[in-house]
């Protein structure tokens, strides 16, 4: 029988934040900050524009945060190496999947954003996968564009089932278990586009009378600790195409607002995601990605895969 254990890593960092494991310690680590964290905001959507520089107090803050999550990666390699040994002597090692991953990625002072999750950036949606099972070669790396939503078919597949058309997602097995040389690169057509959502959680019940603003304007996560930059509103919902065919490496976001908001950009060109390059594009390739968003936010199934 083939076994599937998923580690899901916010899991621990919400217990060990309060309380329920050990105190580990990694006191020397402080966070640098990329290229994006003095950038102008001009061309970034209102939440983000609107934000003011970090205060050193919230620099400090972010640092602590920092650490933290370096600390509770000290208690999953320890669950880890119990997890492995465990299944070693029971002889379930040999025909057990691990899957290492998370459900969101996390800013920390990028463009201004003290700690959170809810921006369209590689910051915020790309997350680790890490597999090992059988068959999966050992430090493969893998060129491939993949989705949380991809592990549903692949796991299907793996315990021998059929994946049904409804079922979001495509099996990426076949790729994983393909017989490359150890440490190469797997190479094979990107010839796809993910659709990334996020719909902004701000309302009437988000407002802190703590921090400037009124109850009306709908913003949310304002907190002292993070000088009251808001880092969720109503007007923070997207959707957006992240698009790999062609050899493209590209994003292109449409925002729910009163602005009718656009961001994209050319992550070969600019990783860290500082130019807004919407209005650079085509109307035409503007155009296309309209439709594919509205295709992509509507179809279910195998008829997702664009």
């Amino acid at each position: 029988m083939i076994k599937v254990l998923v580690r899901i890593s916010f899991v621990l960092y919400f217990y060990h934040t309060f309380g329920f494991m050990r105190k580990l310690s990694a006191p020397n680590v402080l966070l640098v900050l990329s290229d994006d964290q003095d950038v102008e905001l001009h061309d970034k959507h209102w939440l983000v524009r609107s934000a003011q520089h970090l205060s050193n107090d919230s620099v400090f803050t972010i640092d602590k945060y920092f650490q933290r999550r370096w600390e509770t990666l000290l208690a999953v390699d320890e669950m880890m190496v119990t997890l492995v040994t465990v299944l070693n002597e029971t002889q379930c090692l040999d025909n057990t999947y691990i899957i290492f991953t998370s459900d969101n990625g996390y800013h920390l002072g990028q463009f201004a954003q003290p700690f959170d999750k809810r921006q369209p950036y590689d910051t915020d949606i790309k997350v680790p996968l890490l597999i090992r099972g059988p068959g999966v070669p050992a430090g493969r790396l893998m060129d491939m564009p993949v989705s949380l939503v991809d592990l549903t078919p692949t796991i299907l597949e793996w315990v021998g089932l059929s994946v049904p058309n409804y079922i979001d997602g495509r099996s990426f097995k076949s790729e994983l278990l393909k017989e490359q040389q150890k440490n190469k690169k797997l190479q094979f057509s990107k010839q796809r586009v993910l659709l990334i959502e996020y719909w902004g959680e701000g309302n009437d019940d988000t407002y802190n009378p703590a921090c400037p603003g009124h109850r009306t304007d709908h913003l949310a996560q304002c907190t002292l600790d993070a000088d009251c930059h808001c880092q969720d509103s109503w007007n923070n919902t997207y959707t957006c195409i992240r698009d790999f065919r062609y050899n493209l490496d590209r994003i292109y976001c449409e925002f729910r607002d009163t602005e009718n908001f656009l961001e994209a950009y050319d992550l070969h060109q600019d990783p860290y995601q500082l130019q807004n390059i919407v209005y650079e594009l085509l109307p035409m390739e503007r155009a296309l990605y309209g439709l594919l968003l509205q295709n992509l936010t509507k179809c279910t199934g195998r008829t997702c895969n664009i």
